[in-house]
């Protein structure tokens, strides 16, 4: 069996990263890790070339990175969540796998896995590129979700500004508890005077949060490469 990871996040050793690599080594198969970042997939452009050959016509890293899709066993792909979305990485990469969707389906029976990190709209983008990898033909045998770093710990204003990720996915502008607050109460203490988009006020208690000191999430990471192997 071959199991190809792909990951959206342009981090370097990012949480997304390292659960993507966690669902590889539990496979037990022949596996291989692609960070989208790091080569030149750019996104369709609805030209319509590939409808009778399957066959992206853009001349970029494309080309070969859908050959290792189309002989591997099962994907694994995965994503930081950017604007509710998954990144622009991912995102240009699904959709150029739509050129192997026309009319023969080529990627159907193969096995798929999704991860998605983020604050608060994690578990939409692992819906979405399941929703799109299924479309395509795939079968999805695990989805999993973890919390990541916001940004804003890192920026270097973050404590201070008034359009920090905490305060957009706040109750007084969503109109909804997004559970921001209690996922990052050993993180972040947002103080008594921060009011949201007029003025921010917070203190950093740890500046990174990573997947790997969380075991619980680390051992889905390792289920979901068990259930691939299992189909092996």
């Amino acid at each position: 069996m071959r199991v190809l990871g792909v990951s959206g996040s342009p981090t370097k050793d990012s949480n997304t990263d390292a659960l993507i690599k966690a669902v590889l080594s539990t496979t037990g198969a022949e596996t291989e890790f692609i960070k989208l970042s790091e080569i030149k997939v750019g996104p369709c452009i609805a030209c319509m070339k590939c409808v009778y050959t399957n066959e992206c016509v853009i001349n970029d890293d494309f080309k070969w990175l859908s050959r290792k899709v189309m002989e591997a066993d099962a994907i694994v792909v995965g994503s930081p969540t950017y604007y509710g979305s998954a990144s622009a990485f991912m995102k240009a990469f699904i959709e150029r796998l739509y050129s192997k969707r026309h009319i023969k389906l080529l990627m159907r029976g193969k096995l798929a896995a999704t991860v998605a990190v983020g604050v608060a709209a994690e578990k939409m983008v692992a819906e979405w590129m399941g929703n799109s990898l299924r479309a395509g033909g795939m079968e999805i045998v695990g989805s999993m979700t973890a919390k990541g770093t916001p940004c804003c710990f890192v920026c270097g204003p973050g404590e201070t500004c008034d359009y920090t990720v905490w305060n957009a996915y706040s109750k007084e502008l969503t109109g909804m508890d997004l559970g921001v607050g209690e996922a990052y109460k050993e993180y972040l203490e947002i103080l008594p005077d921060n009011v949201p988009y007029a003025h921010g006020s917070a203190k950093f208690l740890k500046s990174y949060r990573s997947v790997k000191d969380e075991p619980p999430v680390m051992a889905e990471a390792e289920r979901i490469g068990k259930l691939i192997r299992e189909r092996e």
